[in-house]
């Protein structure tokens, strides 16, 4: 009973250290934000540019080779990062998107490859090609992006209003459907942007035309 009470004692400890180093690789994994299509806008606000900060998000793939071996270094980085902000001496926030879970971000921010780095700044992004060591990563966060160049963030369906949201579905059905004509009717695709082109310049001059002047009234 002695041996085995022993035996019992050692594999609880051996359980518990297992937990504990486990424990402590998934630490520096916390500080990387999760981010979904339902939270994304939420919080990093990344439209309006306001107060919750810059944001440096990776999209990956859970397959990809490259997003693994990123893994270790990002969760570095979020480490880092979250106790200069904790100091007040930075204000990026690391976080992670699986693009093949979230088909909405994938679609707005036009992901193609894996993983793409992109920094949310004050209503700016900036696409991130540099090298992948950590020191890289930390010097760009800290404010290195602001030497690239940038666009505006781009609105996906759900942050646009009604206007914003009519014209996008008219142009994406008006671009289907002459990439459908190219491919099938490459005759009538001439034809009808021949069409397009001169309605536009009517409706144009129509807009543009001064207005008659009033007769005056004796």
């Amino acid at each position: 009973r002695g041996v085995w009470g022993l035996r019992s004692l050692g594999m609880v400890g051996l359980t518990l250290l297992f937990l504990q180093l486990v424990s402590s690789q998934d630490s520096g994994s916390s500080h990387v934000k999760v981010l979904t299509d339902e939270n994304f806008e939420h919080d990093t606000q990344s439209v309006t540019g306001a107060t919750t900060g810059d944001w440096f998000v990776e999209f990956y793939a859970p397959w990809c080779g490259h997003c693994k071996r990123l893994e270790e270094t990002w969760a570095k980085l979020a480490s880092q990062l979250k106790e200069e902000r904790d100091a007040g001496e930075a204000h990026t926030v690391v976080a992670k998107v699986d693009a093949t879970k979230q088909p909405y971000l994938s679609e707005r921010f036009s992901i193609r490859g894996f993983p793409t780095l992109m920094m949310f700044s004050k209503g700016k992004m900036y696409k991130y090609d540099g090298s992948r060591e950590l020191d890289q990563l930390l010097e760009y966060a800290r404010g290195g992006f602001r030497k690239e160049s940038s666009v505006p963030v781009p609105k996906g369906t759900r942050e646009m209003d009604l206007l914003d949201k009519i014209r996008t579905i008219l142009l994406s059905t008006l671009q289907k459907d002459m990439e459908q004509i190219w491919k099938f009717h490459k005759a009538a695709f001439f034809v009808s942007a021949g069409v397009f082109f001169f309605l536009g310049i009517i409706v144009g001059r129509f807009l543009l035309a001064p207005s008659a002047p009033k007769a005056k009234k004796d």
